[in-house]
């Protein structure tokens, strides 16, 4: 087995961590020591006014206005942060069409897994080896459990099977509110409302997890940290085995795949049934792992002419070369209609082609066979599969000049 494509997609995935992904290493420090500022002057703010507001009040036993602050902090130092986080690292994995960044859409999704279960496994080790859970050992899990979670949730987005954005929103939520929770037991003293989170744990009956400890296997730490540590890891691989499993259904079952179903960077799966005006063509390329049959898709919007085309027996981006290798007298608009249009197809005008103004004029049409420049000067153009519009091949466009459509390169 050919196994050079996923040695190159996890080089990939690995340089990742150190190009792309700064954003995420950049956000854990300043969004740490910002939380810590937050917590800080929020419980200041809310305790004089509540000074002002009620005046004094009780603790123990437990009061109406104890209570009413509980839940403020609540908001103050759980909801509102964790939703902040959500945003941050949703904002940064997403395009502005709410599609998975380019630099997360692998062939094979499941390699960009592979570095943080990497440094997951070496973190467990060294705390394995000590026998006991240090707080570098807890931060060095943190960090690669974050990792982990953030890209699990690209991947989420890449695969077809089982594709829960909102789901995957919700995972990180949860990470980030233990993760908050925890933070706020052993910095309530920052807030100066050590007392009162004291208070709350003792109300509810967690405070043994909130201030406590757990050993296993010759192996302690404290209870409430080790939780916002796990809790990444728990949730993301419990998704990756489900999604694992929804993509042995869509193999069994080999679904229709409407057109709206499928996001823009998310992998066409490749047992859906052979195109037509309402389905999708069925892939041709082989199965690139990742725990989900699907292959690469084109952007989203493609015409029933255009899918139509894909089913057909000529299908592929090179019928128009094999047609003027073979001497064919075929036109070049016939070869590509033909054309594969799930891929960004470059053409190279023929030396008899017609003149560049009526050129100009049909590319303003916004016919798919607008003739692009000719002669001695000839360039090559691309061709944007959504509007039908032309573009110059050399300069660097991300997005169609015409309809600004996402150009998936890979």
């Amino acid at each position: 087995m050919d196994t050079r494509d996923t040695r190159r997609e996890l080089g990939r995935s690995i340089r990742l961590l150190g190009d792309e992904e700064r954003w995420l290493f950049l956000g854990i420090l300043v969004g740490g020591v910002g939380y810590l500022i937050w917590l800080a002057g929020t419980g200041a703010a809310v305790d004089q006014v509540a000074d002002l507001a009620v005046g004094s009040y009780s603790i123990d036993p437990w009061s109406t206005e104890a209570a009413a602050l509980a839940v403020t902090y609540a908001v103050l130092w759980v909801l509102l942060p964790s939703a902040a986080a959500v945003r941050y690292v949703v904002g940064n994995i997403t395009n502005l069409r709410g599609n998975v960044e380019q630099c997360y859409r692998f062939d094979r999704p499941l390699v960009a897994l592979v570095p943080p279960l990497v440094l997951l496994i070496a973190a467990v080790a060294v705390g394995a080896v000590r026998g006991v859970a240090t707080w570098y050992v807890l931060a060095a899990l943190a960090v690669a459990n974050t990792l982990l979670l953030v890209r699990t949730v690209a991947y989420g987005y890449r695969v077809y099977s089982f594709s829960v954005p909102r789901l995957l929103q919700g995972l990180l939520f949860v990470s980030a509110a233990v993760a908050a929770t925890a933070t706020v037991t052993l910095a309530s003293s920052l807030a100066g409302q050590t007392a009162l989170v004291e208070a709350v744990a003792a109300r509810y009956g967690v405070a043994d997890i909130a201030f406590g400890t757990v050993s296993r296997a010759g192996v302690s730490a404290p209870a409430l940290p080790l939780a916002a540590v796990a809790t990444p890891a728990v949730l993301a691989l419990a998704y990756v085995w489900v999604q694992l499993f929804a993509s042995l259904v869509v193999r069994i079952r080999r679904p229709d795949v409407p057109r709206s179903a499928i996001r823009a960077g998310q992998r066409y799966p490749q047992v859906v049934q052979p195109g037509t005006s309402d389905r999708l063509a069925m892939g041709t390329a082989s199965d690139g792992g990742g725990g989900d049959t699907e292959v690469e898709p084109s952007e989203q919007g493609s015409s029933p002419t255009d899918a139509a085309a894909d089913s057909s027996p000529g299908g592929g981006g090179s019928t128009a070369e094999t047609a003027s290798a073979n001497g064919n007298s075929a036109s070049v608009d016939d070869a590509e209609q033909a054309e594969n249009v799930s891929q960004t197809r470059v053409f190279t005008p023929p030396a008899d082609a017609e003149d560049p103004v009526a050129a100009g004029d049909a590319s303003r049409s916004g016919g798919p066979d607008a003739t692009r420049t000719v002669g001695e000067d000839a360039t090559k153009n691309e061709f944007c599969p959504i509007c039908g519009e032309t573009y110059a091949a050399d300069a660097g466009h991300t997005n169609c000049p015409n309809c600004n459509a996402v150009l998936d390169r890979d």
